[in-house]
């Protein structure tokens, strides 16, 4: 697994040289593992590691063991370790479920590691890569979704992008280490926990190598989606236009390019991007005018040929 770990660092430049690696560690097979790895790594490296745990507060005594579990760990191991301890019910905001506001509290205390420059390593495997996939595509998706998880992002990196569940816990058991299992993992509740025991198993009857397939076309796709977006990103240069736009030049890109202005677009004025809002986006582009409520009080506009996002209360100023 340690030659998996280094290939990935390597190919997607994830450390560097004096680099700090903070580990977010729940505890699991997979973030014990990353923390095992990056310990037998570090001298080759030249990196130093720490570890971050996040008690959600969610699952009572469990939550507090596992805290005392990795508390333990870093202790037997001389791992500096910063705890956060978070009250996520009381966090939720309208509209979001207790587990994206879990994900929204948690990324923010990772953000909070990594203010002086540390990279925040995440446990993310290539098992949660394929689950992850296979969610994009039920519910609808582009090359983004197609190209999983990706490997660096801003101060993200996911060094076992390249391993799978079963590297990471075999990797536990050969080091000795043992590691705790979230119960809420073991639920046929959400989503993810439904495509992790149901879909896949069912698709390596097909392919016993489905997971590692997966692997190989999201790299493929997470390239040539890393060069769209640099493209991207000089023909938005190129086509921006006071506030916006200039919804002429938009209409002459190829569709791939002008897909990801707009998403790009959407998301500076606080509206996720989505297929159904980029394509009613594409239309008052095309039509040269209008506008389109894209969600509460966000909406896009065509207008004296720029096209722009405002929220409702904003749009009536002189432009």
């Amino acid at each position: 697994m340690e030659t998996k770990v280094l290939a990935a660092i390597q190919k997607y430049g994830m450390l560097k040289a004096g680099d700090t690696a903070v580990v977010g560690l729940s505890g699991g097979a997979d973030s014990c593992a990353l923390l095992l790895v990056l310990l037998a790594l570090r001298e080759r490296l030249g990196i130093t590691v720490k570890a971050c745990h996040i008690n959600h507060n969610l699952r009572g005594e469990e939550s507090d063991g596992d805290e005392m579990f990795v508390r333990t760990l870093c202790a037997e191991r001389g791992v500096p370790l910063t705890v956060f301890t978070i009250d996520v019910r009381a966090g939720v905001r309208k509209h979001e479920s207790t587990e994206e506001a879990a994900r929204r509290l948690r990324y923010e205390k990772f953000g909070e590691m990594c203010a002086e420059g540390a990279k925040l390593a995440t446990a993310h495997t290539a098992s949660d890569n394929a689950e992850t996939v296979l969610m994009n595509m039920i519910r609808g998706t582009g090359t983004k979704g197609l190209a999983g998880i990706p490997p660096v992002r801003d101060m993200f990196i996911r060094p076992l992008i390249g391993c799978t569940r079963a590297d990471t816990e075999e990797y536990c058991r050969k080091n000795g280490t043992d590691f705790v299992t979230d119960s809420s993992n073991l639920s046929d509740d959400y989503t993810r926990n439904r495509i992790r025991h149901r879909i896949i198993p069912a698709l390596e009857e097909f392919n016993p190598s489905f997971v590692a397939a997966v692997s190989r076309m999201t790299g493929a796709v997470w390239e040539d989606s890393a060069f769209l977006d640099g493209y991207a990103e000089k023909c938005a240069a190129e086509c921006a236009y006071k506030n916006g736009y200039d919804s002429r030049k938009l209409r002459e890109l190829h569709p791939a390019v002008r897909f990801r202005i707009i998403a790009g677009e959407l998301k500076r004025g606080g509206v996720e991007p989505s297929m159904l809002r980029i394509g009613q986006c594409e239309e008052i582009i095309e039509k040269g005018m209008g506008k389109v409520n894209l969600c509460k009080d966000k909406f896009a506009f065509v207008r004296k040929k720029v096209f722009y996002v405002e929220t409702v209360i904003q749009h009536y100023r002189d432009r």
